[in-house]
């Protein structure tokens, strides 16, 4: 009988055992990042991802799509074949980049690591490139260059690192993005802002996580004015957007108290009131505000909004139709003059005395306007019986 139970026991502490030894190899599935992820900045503080074949795929990308193709369809028709398989290849969309003040001003230099993950024809890219393009090896991958770049134009690198992965950036933010390829263990699965990203990903199509304070992206001094003057307190910020079915938009701020992020929600919900109190003249957009809602959990600001696929839909046709009334209700009182040839020209904007445009610009010189054609008098001298004139009507 002791010999039975002391079996059981030996079995179960061999489970509990197995179990255990299973639980500290196994690394969490957060520990798995994407190949294309792994190309990503060394010191990347920002991550932004795009499910591009999800957001094509989901009910309002078939409708923005749709909607669009019309006014895609002069450029794709003017672009190449490979142009526009290139563009259709891409499925995914992954940046990084280290935390600086460039960001946020379009003059200064940037760092970032932009990966393309999809399907691609290397042999019609490097077709594509080879015209232009300048050819450099880096640790097997080939990196194509414009071969001299415009004066205070940052360079830019393609690199084709396989047919499923495309990296695009600045030559030195490239070039570490392959070491730390190489280099990167599990452990980079860990890093705080990609540990996030990983949870993330899977929910929205689109989505971005940045371990950084807003303020630092403004760049300028400490007495500079920064749009992120108000979130002084915030560590960190991240949000998501899903359009699966309708849309649904988080957006969390890291605070650092839980009274900053209380009072930080109460401030951006006042604002949210005003602002939908002031679109008295834009009914529609003010109701597509109000669905927006703040609150505050701990030290994290948490913004949420969700509309359903009809409530989209409905939203969007009435933002159309006042775009297009905005658009036609100036255009109505531009004045028209009837053109030479009886077609109408416009006169696209007023001009001050003097000025023209194409559209309005007149001759150099004054020129005669056309008189109706009338009876054609012909004289003939030194005719028998001296001068005659003949009188030629025109034709009925």
């Amino acid at each position: 009988m002791l010999t039975h139970i002391f079996a059981l026991r030996a079995v179960r502490l061999a489970g509990l055992l197995t179990l255990g030894c299973c639980w500290l190899g196994a690394e969490p599935q957060s520990a798995s990042l994407p190949t294309y992820w792994r190309y990503s900045h060394p010191d990347a503080k920002i991550l932004v991802g795009l499910d591009l074949r999800g957001i094509m795929n989901s009910p309002l990308g078939q409708k923005l799509f749709h909607d669009v193709k019309s006014v895609t369809q002069k450029w794709t028709s003017a672009a190449s074949q490979d142009d526009v398989a290139l563009l259709q290849g891409i499925d995914r969309v992954f940046l990084s980049a280290p935390a600086q003040a460039s960001l946020m001003q379009p003059s200064l230099h940037k760092e970032m690591v932009v990966a393309l993950q999809g399907t691609f024809d290397l042999v019609k890219l490097r077709r594509m490139v080879a015209a232009k393009g300048q050819k450099k090896l880096y640790k097997g991958i080939e990196l194509w260059s414009e071969p001299s770049a415009q004066a205070g134009k940052a360079a830019m690198v393609l690199a084709l690192v396989s047919p499923q992965i495309l990296l695009l950036g600045d030559p030195p933010s490239i070039k570490a993005a392959i070491d730390n390829h190489a280099a990167a263990g599990p452990e980079k699965a860990y890093d705080p802002v990609f540990l996030r990203a990983t949870e993330l990903a899977p929910l929205y199509e689109i989505w971005f996580v940045g371990n950084i304070p807003p303020k630092a992206l403004a760049g300028g001094g400490e007495a500079a004015p920064s749009p992120f003057s108000g979130f002084d307190s915030v560590e960190s910020f991240e949000a998501g957007i899903s359009v699966k079915q309708g849309m649904q938009l988080q957006f969390n701020l890291n605070a650092q108290s839980p009274a900053e992020a209380s009072k930080m929600a109460q401030g951006l919900a006042g604002m949210m009131m005003f602002a939908t109190a002031s679109q008295s003249n834009s009914p529609e957009l003010g109701e597509f505000l109000k669905r927006v809602k703040f609150g505050s959990a701990g030290a994290q600001v948490q913004v949420s909004a969700a509309w359903s696929q009809p409530e989209l839909e409905t939203g969007l046709k009435q933002l159309q139709a006042r775009a297009m009334k905005t658009v036609a209700d100036p255009m109505a009182s531009v004045p028209v003059r009837p053109a030479a040839n009886g077609a109408a020209e416009w006169n696209v904007a007023p001009q001050s005395p003097g000025a023209s445009t194409i559209a309005n610009a007149e001759p150099s010189s004054p020129v005669e306007t056309a008189q109706p054609a009338g009876p054609l008098t012909v004289k003939i001298l030194n005719a028998e019986g001296g001068n005659k004139e003949l009188v030629i009507s025109p034709k009925p």
